[in-house]
């Protein structure tokens, strides 16, 4: 085939992807946008296959890709909205076809997908100050807000939907790499090129600014630090001995520096010194210990995409309002939604990347677009850390593009695509994946503590599914959970419950969630006796705690209940909706008064608490 008919039908792959992804980030109320991104995934493949012969070669990333893949398509299936799961899944898929397209572009389109990754930077930088509301930011940082505003009065408004400041920054971040890249790529020989790409950084980073998003500033930050090292790297280092040693010393001091502060308790202390007038950070702290605990919960399926909102307040705040609509960190997220499995690909996946970079180093054969996506990935990776960055957005897609881009340094290295290993390598392969998993399936048999993580788990899944898929994904709030549970058929949840505890008594699942429905079915003394097992085998969490307090109080122990939860930013709210919407609501007036008493032996001028107390029956 000739190289002009190559160029174009290359061309038109990328305008068939181009309309793909934008059929998943038009608002997700046009569901046959989505159908429509999903018939043209193909298409672009078909034009691929038609342009090379080969429907595509092999990255290095298809192992972690496919696990990462499957462990989507199984939180799809148990997820609570399956359809929202599905959207999900589907940007995933482009985000994979976007990597393969990548690496099977013609190389004198790369500038081009460079230079378009910087025209959607800066047609963002352009258009999202213009439609921010900067007022909801006077609290985190007021000057760089009140710049904001003063914008806003100069220039005119651009009607048009909104785009969080975190998206925003998550775009205008991972741009500036590519800028440089194209830079360096004109070099002497197009120097217009070079001050374009330059000014293009100016805007760019006005952006990144203005969304005063202190994760963004760090990713870019600290992967500008990587990059000096690496240049230094180069400049002084020749020998590949000197290289590892260079990196090695490098890698041993970060470490041990981060296990000083964390074993000598200095990390917290330093944390309390960052600036954080909105109190964001210490709240995303407690946020993340939460989200871990229940990850713990489900560790070998997670709740399912996009679960993240009705989950966190039913199971991990026990408040069946919406509150987090997400993890503000994307590994977190990831290991909610997808269990471990999702979180061991991604981490495998990221390793594979660093191992690219490792041997371009080593070697000393490059590629400016390599570099400028790993660039990319490395400040989402950072960022992602605070925030959960792309995972749940629109723009997922584009993480397909930075990874295609990075690829470029292993094809430096490689010089063209890398051969086929043997067969017999192959085989060791499938054997050693057959050894693991039959070794797993006796550790689940025999090992008793995970066989009871395995079958709390599923005990999960079971009682989240029926639950949470009585209600409108919008007002999950109304009818309550008791009432819920109350008609519900949860007896094959509780059964796995039951076999964890027959397995291990002091599963901490397994005792939680029976406690939770016997408290919902009005089974006190039962709730009460779960918890207290949970208590003596030292599971003290937030969690335990709450529901140890529900049956204090159900108990008559209004003093002891108020102890037990003493400190808790819960403790109050969570006994005046039990007395309101539990006790009050099945004319159970005992106890309602027993719940109040707790509530003023924390606070006694707690207003829902005394006007409760009036509202009771007199004897």
């Amino acid at each position: 085939m000739s190289k002009p008919l190559r160029l174009i039908l290359n061309m038109l792959e990328w305008a068939v992807l181009g309309l793909a992804v934008a059929a998943f980030t038009i608002t997700e109320e046009y569901r046959w946008y989505i159908t429509a991104g999903m018939l043209l995934l193909p298409v672009a493949f078909v034009l691929r296959w038609a342009r090379t012969g080969k429907f595509l070669h092999r990255s290095g990333l298809e192992i972690p890709l496919l696990l990462f893949l499957a462990s989507a398509g199984l939180a799809t299936w148990i997820a609570v909205d399956r359809l929202t799961a599905l959207l999900q899944l589907a940007r995933m898929l482009a985000a994979a076809v976007m990597f393969y397209a990548v690496i099977h572009s013609e190389k004198t389109l790369r500038p081009w997908l460079a230079a378009g990754m910087l025209l959607v930077g800066l047609g963002l930088a352009v258009y999202w100050p213009l439609q921010h509301d900067f007022t909801a930011d006077l609290e985190k940082f007021p000057r760089i807000a009140q710049v904001g505003l003063l914008l806003r009065q100069v220039l005119p408004a651009i009607p048009g939907p909104s785009v969080h400041a975190y998206v925003a920054a998550s775009t205008f971040a991972p741009a500036l790499p590519f800028a440089i890249a194209l830079a360096a790529w004109a070099g002497k020989r197009r120097p217009w090129l070079v001050l374009l790409a330059i000014l293009t950084l100016i805007p760019l980073g006005v952006g990144l600014l203005l969304t005063s998003s202190r994760g963004a500033w760090l990713g870019v930050a600290a992967t500008g630090l990587l990059a000096g090292m690496v240049l230094a790297q180069q400049k002084w280092l020749r020998s590949q001995l000197a290289r590892r040693l260079y990196w090695s010393a490098l890698l041993l001091v970060g470490l041990l520096g981060l296990a000083f502060l964390i074993f000598t308790g200095a990390l917290e202390p330093l944390l309390g010194q960052v600036p954080d007038p909105s109190g964001s950070l210490q709240s995303r702290l407690s946020l993340f210990e939460q989200v871990w605990r229940l990850i713990g919960d489900a560790p070998f399926s997670g709740y399912g995409l996009m679960s993240f909102r009705p989950v966190y307040s039913t199971y991990g705040l026990l408040i069946h309002v919406p509150f987090h609509y997400h993890a503000h960190n994307t590994y977190l997220e990831v290991g909610f939604e997808q269990g471990l499995i999702g979180l061991f690909a991604l981490a495998w996946g990221m390793l594979t990347l660093l191992g690219w970079a490792w041997r371009s180093l080593e070697t000393g054969k490059s590629s400016p677009w390599g570099w400028a996506g790993l660039a990319a990935l490395g400040v989402l990776a950072v960022h992602s850390i605070f925030d959960v960055v792309y995972y749940v957005t629109r723009p997922l897609p584009l993480i397909g593009l930075y990874a295609g881009m990075a690829w470029m340094l292993r094809e430096a290295v490689s010089q063209g695509a890398p051969a086929l290993r043997p067969v017999n390598a192959k085989l060791r392969r499938m054997a050693l994946a057959a050894v693991g998993f039959a070794g797993l399936a006796l550790l689940l048999i025999f090992f008793r503590p995970l066989a009871a993580r395995w079958t709390a788990n599923l005990g999960v899944i079971e009682q989240t599914r029926l639950e949470l898929g009585a209600y409108d994904a919008a007002h999950f709030d109304n009818p309550t959970l008791d009432e819920v549970r109350q008609q519900l058929d949860l007896s094959q949840a509780s059964a796995h419950f039951q076999q964890a505890l027959a397995w291990n008594p002091t599963d901490r699942t397994a005792l939680q969630r029976l406690a939770q429905i016997a408290l919902s079915t009005g089974d006190y003394p039962q709730a009460l006796s779960w918890m207290q097992t949970a208590w003596g085998a030292g599971q003290r969490d937030e969690i335990t705690r709450l529901l140890l307090g529900d049956g204090l109080a159900a108990a008559g122990q209004p003093q002891a209940a108020a102890e037990m939860v003493r400190g808790l930013p819960w403790a109050t709210g969570r006994l005046n909706t039990q007395a309101w919407y539990r006790y009050v609501r099945q004319e159970d007036f005992a106890r309602a008064a027993f719940a109040w008493q707790a509530v003023l032996a924390l606070d006694p001028n707690d207003a829902h608490a005394l006007s409760g107390m009036q509202y009771l029956p007199q004897p």
